[in-house]
């Protein structure tokens, strides 16, 4: 593990006791809706603090990522979360609106200018390995198609222009595919998951991003009525509903299903995520099963005896990667 993973791990260790300590990359982005929306608008979480983004720019103002001791390199999630917090002001109707229009545009221009087609469907690629999922660069995650969707359907509403609409569309082939068959789906008793990191090994079904991949079908279902993301947005709500009881593990969420049955408690900043993201949910679905679960994770969450337990977990855990490192 490097220096830089080193201090974001033990910065999500500091938010469990102090949330206001949370860098860029643990912030916390609140539900910011309260009932059903009508039609498209601001996203269903608060980004704001997306829109301050710490790392590097190329000269066009796209915001740069490093995985590890990688070069610089663009990493759509990054971007389209980038895009989402600027879109936030725009909708606050902050000052410089012009200027925050015009960096939200040029986000949607990139994710156009930068689709790839994998042989089943279009969508954007992230370039490295992840060896625990098997996971060899370059590959597609439903997270970033749910959440480049999510920025091209906004620049259609600012704009009006239709490309932005035909790629959000087009985006939609690989959440019809498995992964086995070069999509984003993978299967967890029966149900399917759209897969943030859509191993080949098995079910990652990571919760924070399959809810993002969620809230990207159902943008395209508020804004336009798209009849295959409805079937979409469907499948992955009424999957959601029967599984969301294994990522509770009585005391708090799981960050993922990999490990299952055994147990990956989630960060404090991952636990808060998905109460948050389910609050949303129930909202734009009114069923009561995401209700029960967001209020039931966020009690968990004041609780200090389980937030010592996770805590403890998670130190234990960054012990285990820094003898691993040091034994290598």
């Amino acid at each position: 593990m490097n220096l830089q993973k080193y201090k974001n791990y033990f910065n999500k260790i500091s938010v469990f006791y102090k949330p206001d300590s949370a860098n860029y990359w643990n912030s916390i982005t609140p539900c910011c809706i309260d009932k059903k929306p009508n039609k498209l608008g601001r996203y269903y979480l608060d980004f704001s603090s997306k829109s301050e983004y710490v790392g590097q720019f190329d000269q066009r103002g796209i915001p740069l990522y490093r995985h590890g001791n990688s070069p610089m390199f663009y990493h759509p999630i990054v971007i389209c979360q980038y895009a989402l917090g600027i879109f936030e002001r725009i909708y606050r109707d902050e000052k410089g609106k012009s200027d925050y229009r015009k960096k939200f545009i040029l986000q949607a221009d990139w994710l156009l200018e930068n689709t790839k087609y994998n042989g089943v469907g279009l969508g954007w690629i992230i370039n490295y390995d992840i060896d625990d999922y098997n996971l060899k660069a370059p590959w597609m995650s439903a997270m970033a198609q749910g959440e480049s969707i999510s920025v091209l359907t906004r620049a259609h509403l600012l704009t009006g222009k239709d490309e932005y609409l035909t790629t959000a569309r087009e985006a939609l082939n690989l959440f019809e595919y498995s992964v086995s068959d070069g999509g984003i789906v993978n299967k967890f008793n029966s149900f399917s998951i759209y897969e943030e990191y859509p191993s080949p090994k098995r079910t990652v079904a990571v919760l924070n991003g399959f809810i993002f991949s969620i809230f990207g079908l159902y943008d395209l279902v508020i804004h336009v009525g798209d009849k295959r993301s409805t079937k979409l947005f469907n499948t992955g709500i009424e999957a959601l509903s029967n599984i969301i009881k294994y990522y509770d593990i009585g005391y708090w969420s799981q960050y993922y299903l990999f490990d299952y049955p055994k147990n990956y408690p989630a960060s404090y900043t991952y636990h808060i995520l998905g109460a948050e993201q389910l609050k949303a949910l129930y909202h734009i679905t009114e069923r009561e099963i995401f209700l029960k679960y967001s209020e039931k994770w966020f009690g968990q969450s004041k609780n200090s005896i389980n937030k010592l337990r996770i805590l403890l977990t998670k130190i234990l855990y960054a012990r285990r990667l820094s003898w691993s490192d040091t034994n290598k």
